[in-house]
């Protein structure tokens, strides 16, 4: 996520008995999990050394603000927020790949179903064309979040994505030297594709240039 709301007051009801490095702890767990759009490690040792604070501090608010699950340590209220983001991202998606918002006097209508058998048949032959995937997973730092490798291969065919791998690799080769991805703060496989990342129009040192915290 390159944005998510906070609500001041909700914040500092909840934080009052916190010490300053707690306090800090707790804002820092915050971005990393909007950040990666994903449940906080279960390595305690490693994510105090990604926010850069002790690690009785690290447990002690992960165990107070954060439940700890098999995936890592969730918290609702993130879940609910990136949920309503990636949901945003994709309305917005389709909106622009339709032309934008609907006028008032416009309704938006679904595509008609392709009866004819023949152009469905030819359609799955190129939506089933993942040629260039291997190059894709190739190209993505090793990391925990370098999973789920057949389920992104499904999404590659699904959306035909050699037709753009040129662009997705680049881009990916890119982003690999960003101070974002360096710092292990690299998306998902699977959350890259869903929400098309390299159709992005800045990389995180640009939004930090202009003046825009990027979480």
């Amino acid at each position: 996520m390159i944005w998510y709301k906070f609500h001041l007051g909700d914040y500092i009801t909840h934080t009052t008995h916190l010490s300053d490095a707690e306090d800090l702890a707790y804002r820092r767990l915050l971005d990393l999990y909007y950040m990666s759009e994903a449940p906080i490690p279960l390595d305690a040792t490693m994510v105090a050394r990604k926010i850069r604070l002790d690690l009785d501090i690290t447990e002690s608010v992960l165990g107070e603000f954060f439940e700890r699950t098999e995936e890592g340590y969730r918290n609702a209220r993130c879940d609910a927020e990136i949920g309503k983001y990636q949901h945003q991202v994709e309305t917005n998606r389709s909106l622009g790949k339709r032309g934008g918002r609907p006028k008032k006097t416009e309704s938006v209508t679904e595509p008609k179903p392709n009866t004819n058998p023949k152009k469905n048949k030819n359609k799955n032959i190129n939506t089933l064309s993942a040629a260039r995937f291997e190059e894709f997973w190739a190209a993505w730092p090793a990391s925990k979040r370098k999973v789920g490798k057949a389920a992104v291969l499904a999404k590659w065919e699904k959306h035909n994505l050699d037709q753009v791998a040129e662009v997705i690799i680049n881009n990916v080769n890119d982003l690999k030297t960003s101070e974002q991805w360096l710092g292990g703060f690299e998306p998902a496989p699977m959350t890259y594709i869903n929400q098309r990342r390299w159709e992005d129009d800045y990389f995180p040192e640009q939004a930090v240039a202009q003046g825009r915290r990027v979480i």
